[in-house]
């Protein structure tokens, strides 16, 4: 029963959402289910990268320690995704500490038994590809945020991303729930928690949102669409 239950719940992860199940069986069968509390760190930055890892539930943080101390997000990883297969399939370290925001669980594969299978099932192959450049997209995209875009843009441009994810639309009304802390957000987004408390306030007196604790409700699309282009300031 656990044996089918892992083979739908990978089928979900867009690394494996092309695979019969002849293919899924043969993945549970080098998979590691494990599961951590609220805290636990995974792995840190310089440790022997073995493996790569798939979130089933929960969620967990991938981030880097600044010489003075300062935690930096580099990505909130959610249910369904994949994480840690580059460092995994270079053989060098993990460059990242990935720590749990709460309970979860995750299946742990081991580098060298998923070449193995790689070296049988192109389209496995395939889709690693696939999502190694989705992954290189999102964080040129998040260089050019941080570089190019104030912290009013880049909340904008988070806020109707997470609309879109977790709704499938972003537009006037949509109420969605933030996936961190606000203080989490604030360094994923390069900025501070007062700064990002600010902001939040601005965009609230102009009517283009409105926060209830970890609640978003998006009231103005439009004038989050411009502030997130740069096209209108706040």
């Amino acid at each position: 029963m656990e044996k089918n239950r892992l083979i739908e719940e990978l089928r979900q992860a867009d690394l494996f959402s092309r695979l019969d199940t002849d293919e899924l069986v043969n993945l549970v069968a080098i998979a590691r289910v494990l599961r951590l509390d609220s805290g636990d760190i995974l792995f840190s930055a310089g440790d022997h990268a073995k493996g790569f890892y798939v979130l089933l539930e929960g969620k967990i943080k991938l981030y880097k320690i600044s010489p003075d101390g300062k935690e930096y997000i580099l990505r909130v990883v959610d249910g369904g995704q994949t994480f840690a297969e580059a460092a995994a399939f270079s053989g060098l370290a993990y460059p990242v500490f990935a720590e749990s925001m709460g309970q979860c669980r995750l299946v742990y594969f081991d580098a060298g038994d998923f070449r193995n299978l790689i070296q049988k099932s192109p389209q496995l192959a395939l889709n690693m590809i696939a999502t190694m450049a989705l992954l290189l997209q999102s964080l040129n995209q998040k260089i050019e945020d941080l570089s190019l875009r104030e912290v009013a843009a880049r909340l904008c441009r988070h806020l109707l991303s997470r609309a879109r994810h977790q709704k499938g639309e972003a537009k006037d009304g949509t109420t969605f729930q933030l996936e961190t802390t606000k203080s989490a957000l604030a360094a994923s987004l390069g900025t501070i928690s007062e700064t990002l408390s600010r902001t939040f306030k601005k965009l609230q007196q102009h009517g283009i949102v409105q926060v209830d604790g970890g609640n978003v409700t998006l009231l103005d699309c439009n004038q989050l669409e411009q502030i997130a282009d740069g096209d209108l300031k706040l």
